[in-house]
């Protein structure tokens, strides 16, 4: 059976995107993750999904990380969604239409026959779900997050991670001391 909701590895997986659409340089799994204070191997495995599905792609080195494959505005949010959670339903039918408290032993034909209604509506309501997801991008969500956050944050934020890049950048290329002539 299908898992039903997406969860959290669709909201971490949105929230890191729209960082990575605002960034102009790769951001490393790590920065990500301490910035957003969410578990660091649960997002590694997020990434990876979403490089499979070729929505980021990884650059290695030590300015390395993680970047959009392409513009956020060719990235649909149902792609999104679908490479984090693949198996992910609005609904999950029980078929509980099966047991009742009225039927003597198996439930009539009559009761159990065809697409339960209830899961036929759901199943609509899934439709216009998906298609409206698959109508928005990642762009639509910067915009809705550029409208809300005060430009100092974003600001900061762009600091925090410049200055998380340059303390491993320091770490890896240690300055030698020369004696004085």
């Amino acid at each position: 059976m299908k898992s039903s909701m997406y969860g959290a590895g669709a909201e971490y997986a949105l929230h890191s995107l729209l960082i990575l659409a605002t960034r102009p340089e790769p951001v490393s799994v790590r920065d990500l993750a301490t910035y957003q204070q969410i578990p660091e191997r649960f997002l590694a495995k997020i990434f990876t999904r979403l490089k499979k599905a070729k929505i980021v792609k990884g650059l290695e080195g030590i300015s390395g990380g993680f970047a959009l494959a392409r513009p956020a505005g060719q990235i649909p949010v149902m792609d999104i969604l679908a490479a984090v959670d693949p198996d992910r339903t609005l609904f999950a039918c029980a078929e509980i239409r099966d047991h009742c408290a009225l039927f003597e032993g198996p439930a009539p034909g009559w009761a159990t026959a065809g697409t339960c209604r209830i899961h036929a509506f759901m199943l609509d309501a899934e439709r216009v779900l998906q298609a409206f997801l698959a109508s928005r991008t990642l762009a639509d969500l910067v915009c809705e997050f550029e409208h809300k956050a005060p430009k100092r944050f974003v600001k900061e934020t762009g600091t925090w991670f410049q200055q998380r890049k340059a303390a491993r950048s320091r770490k890896a290329s240690p300055q030698l001391d020369l004696p004085n002539p």
